[in-house]
């Protein structure tokens, strides 16, 4: 046996009565059939409601927060130097330890201060100082290179013509205070040097010695002779025979 739902059942009925043209049923079932098929066409009209759906709130961007406020930055402190630190430094007193050293060790002398080391110095360097005399020396500080060629002519004539000569530099021995080791040596004859030259060094100048009376001129007890500014013998070439006249003559006495 076929199932039909009631509105099947509606449909063939209305389908017979449009065919029959007369109701086949008690007034009863014709109203109950009547509202039935109401109900049904009500439902195929009406329209289903559309299910509302709750649109999703819209949500408020969150605001940032502000930045914070940069930190001033605080230069870091200098630490002090150990030089910077005032120190108060208080003097050791080595009195008892004196005492004990000259009682246990008498024979060792104890010196308060410690000794000057220039002595020692100066006789450490007389050695170069002998070593750089020669019979007769011509002495050169700060000429210019033209005069200093002039003088290095003047010692090679020299040892030609008198016997050993040498140049020798003038800031050296006066530097280290060594002339008494350069006068007193028993090689020196004689000393030659520029006028100019010898005011320069103050530590020789104290050995210059003059005879005017006599024209002789002394460093120490070696005699000396003192020439004029070199630059005259250079704009006027003839007087280089004046000058070597009087060096033999002076050389050869």
């Amino acid at each position: 046996m076929s199932h039909h739902t009631p509105l099947e059942i509606i449909g063939q009925a209305l389908a017979l009565l449009r065919e029959e043209g007369s109701i086949l049923a008690s007034p009863e079932d014709a109203l109950y059939f009547r509202q039935t098929f109401k109900k049904a066409e009500a439902k195929e009209i009406a329209v289903p409601a559309v299910r509302q759906t709750s649109l999703p709130k819209r949500i408020e961007p969150t605001p940032l927060p502000a930045p914070p406020k940069p930190v001033e930055e605080v230069p870091p402190q200098k630490a002090p130097f150990r030089s910077e630190v005032e120190k108060t430094i208080e003097p050791v007193n080595f009195q008892a330890l004196k005492i004990l050293f000259q009682r246990f060790f008498p024979q060792v002398a104890v010196l308060d201060l410690i000794p000057n080391d220039a002595l020692a110095k100066r006789m450490a360097y007389r050695w170069k100082t002998k070593n750089q005399v020669a019979p007769i020396s011509i002495l050169f500080l700060s000429e210019p290179p033209k005069q200093k060629e002039l003088l290095s002519e003047i010692v090679r004539a020299i040892d030609v013509y008198f016997g050993p000569a040498r140049f020798v530099n003038a800031e050296a021995i006066e530097k280290e205070n060594q002339w008494e080791t350069f006068l007193g040596s028993p090689e020196l004859k004689w000393v030659i040097v520029c006028d100019y030259t010898l005011w320069q060094l103050s530590s020789l100048m104290r050995h210059y010695k003059e005879m005017p009376s006599q024209q002789l001129r002394f460093l120490g007890t070696t005699p000396l002779f003192l020439l004029p500014d070199l630059s005259l013998y250079l704009k006027d070439p003839l007087l280089k025979r004046s000058l070597w006249k009087s060096l033999c003559l002076k050389l050869s006495t």
